[in-house]
């Protein structure tokens, strides 16, 4: 519930002052498009990416850091889409792709480009890049407010990316166990964030980039496996509910209605 409030309040604040400063610097978006391009398309980019250096690079770390913006592949959203009532799998399954669309396409997107159009990515470099998007947004509103914004929205993002954290692990701790040792993992949640603090920043990455390679194989294959229930509940969705071709229900929709034939 508190997520519920809080999260679609603060994505819009942010994208609305992202926005206002890409608008203030419209006149950069063409050199900034113009740049994006040109590094792309480069001769020494080419070659590189021919020679599979910069494939491979931009495959590891987009794919490491993706990971952790949007959780594509890791199978721990569905818990979370998994509480919601719904009337068809696929329905909720659309709301799932479409908050990665939200969180890829539009705020990174709309990120890059706020710290682009400023010139905020040549006045604070690539070693303190976590700093960018204040000094971006510091150009427009001041150096206070910009500091002060992303401090204030870490916060809460923090807090609730904690909070569904711990749910999942309740949830996944109560299938496999029992519901006293779901509430268990509150602790266990809470000295990871202990650990999180007082360790160094590159081991950490260095471990959760580990951690995550092996979630991510853990729920891909099983899901490879279940590829033809999933076209069938997706095939089901698309003509019955969707498109209302038929009003036949070739498969059941949860494991409730299974139980109960």
């Amino acid at each position: 519930k508190v997520t519920d409030k809080l999260v679609p309040g603060m994505v819009l604040i942010y994208i609305s002052v992202c926005l206002y400063v890409i608008f203030a610097n419209a006149d950069q978006l063409p050199n900034v498009f113009g740049l994006i391009i040109t590094h792309a398309f480069t001769p020494i980019s080419a070659a590189g990416g021919f020679a599979g250096a910069g494939i491979a690079q931009a495959l590891r770390w987009g794919t490491a850091r993706g990971l952790y913006s949007n959780e594509a592949g890791l199978g721990t959203a569905p818990i979370a889409h998994a509480a919601a009532k719904t009337d068809h799998p696929s329905r909720q399954a659309l709301w799932g792709i479409f908050s990665v669309f939200v969180d890829t396409i539009v705020i990174c997107t709309i990120s890059g480009l706020t710290v682009l159009v400023t010139g905020a990515w040549k006045e604070v470099g690539g070693k303190d890049a976590s700093n960018m998007i204040n000094v971006a947004i510091g150009s427009e509103f001041g150096d206070a407010f910009g500091g002060a914004f992303i401090t204030v929205f870490l916060l809460f993002f923090v807090v609730t990316t904690i909070g569904v954290l711990v749910f999942y692990g309740e949830k996944q701790a109560e299938y496999l166990y029992n519901l006293k040792f779901a509430k268990f993992m509150r602790i266990v949640y809470i000295l990871a964030v202990f650990v999180g603090a007082i360790g160094g920043l590159k081991f950490v990455w260095q471990f959760l980039d580990l951690l995550l390679a092996f979630v991510l194989l853990a729920n891909i294959i099983p899901l490879l496996f279940l590829h033809k229930e999933i076209a069938q509940l997706t095939d089901d969705y698309v003509n019955r509910v969707y498109k209302k071709r038929t009003k036949k229900k070739n498969i059941e929709l949860f494991h409730e209605e299974e139980d109960a034939s």
